[in-house]
């Protein structure tokens, strides 16, 4: 698998390294853990672990959406 070099300042290299679930996890393995497969923010509030009404959902779908 080919790979990419990235530059992260500081704080977002430590901001990412306290997501981690072990030291044992990849950047790569957590990036991919955290973010979506597809830029789908239906998705995204789906798997909330807080619970929306369908309503609040479309809500702050649309205004996502909107910028």
């Amino acid at each position: 698998m080919s790979s990419k070099t990235v530059s992260l300042t500081e704080e977002a290299y430590n901001r990412l390294k306290m997501w981690k679930i072990n030291d044992n996890e990849s950047f790569s393995e957590e990036v991919l853990r955290l973010l979506p497969k597809h830029r789908d923010v239906g998705e995204v509030l789906r798997k909330a672990k807080y619970h929306l009404s369908e309503e609040e959902a479309e809500k702050m779908k649309k205004d996502i959406e909107f910028f």
